[in-house]
Order: C-alpha cells, then structure tokens, then sequence
C-alpha cells in the first residue's frame, strides 16, 4: 500500500508542478468564454516549448507506471495531462485560445519523455543491492 501511495503523491507533485513550468501561460486576469485559437503556426520556439516542458512529464509517468503491462501508453497520458490543463486554461483567456497544435507537441514530448524512459532506465531493488542503469526493452 505504501508503494501506491508513494506513486500518488509524485502524480499530485507531478499535476501541481505543470502550473509553473508550462511555457507560455500569460492570460492576464481576465477570462471569459471558451475560444479556440486558429492562427498559431505548427513550428515555431511555442512548440519547442510545449514538447520540451512536456518530455519530463512523460519520462515520470512512464516511471510510475513501469509494473504496467503498457507503461509507454499510460506514461504519455499522464505526461499530458499538464497540457491540456494549461490549454483549457488558455481557452478561457480573453487574449488568446485552446490550441490543439500545442496540445499535439505536448503529446509528442510525452510521448517521446515515456518511451526514453521506459527504453533506456532500468532500476532494481534486491535484498542487498540497488540497481540502476540503462537498458532496452522492446514492450510498448
């Protein structure tokens, strides 16, 4: 039971850290509506942001979810979730929109942060001895 809720509480840290390191986020106070913002572009330094800020997130909710028989799967779910918070924020905001194209970047870094983790970190805990390193595994 511990474990869970050692698991828990880096999800509830995991959620109320994307508030602050989500790029971007300047809706000035005043909100009402739902909007959806049409005219951002798909390249640019924003999506760079979003994907970067986002891999993090995807490499530890892969972590989390390691024991799973999908950990890649739920790791990018739950890198994602951050970014959506933030773009449902951002439809709200008078000044600007939801994107779906920061969204997509947001999935792609989550995406990207799960599957290096669950590729390339391994650790173990034996009776004697912790493990850990770099390693592959081929389940998705």
């Amino acid at each position: 039971m511990a474990h869970h809720v050692k698991r828990g509480i880096c999800f509830a840290l995991l959620i109320m850290a994307s508030a602050t390191t989500q790029a971007s986020l300047d809706c000035s106070g005043s909100h009402g509506g739902f909007r959806f913002q049409t005219d951002d572009s798909w390249t640019g330094t924003d999506k760079l942001e979003h994907f970067a800020v986002s891999a993090p997130f995807g490499a530890l909710g892969g972590w989390l979810t390691r024991d799973t028989d999908h950990p890649v799967v739920y790791g990018t779910l739950i890198g994602t979730v951050p970014g959506l918070l933030k773009e449902t924020l951002d439809g709200t905001c008078r000044t600007d929109g939801f994107s779906y194209k920061d969204l997509f970047a947001d999935a792609l870094g989550a995406l990207t942060g799960a599957w290096l983790a669950h590729w390339a970190v391994t650790y173990s805990r034996g009776s004697h001895a912790r493990t850990f390193g770099l390693r592959y595994d081929d389940v998705f």
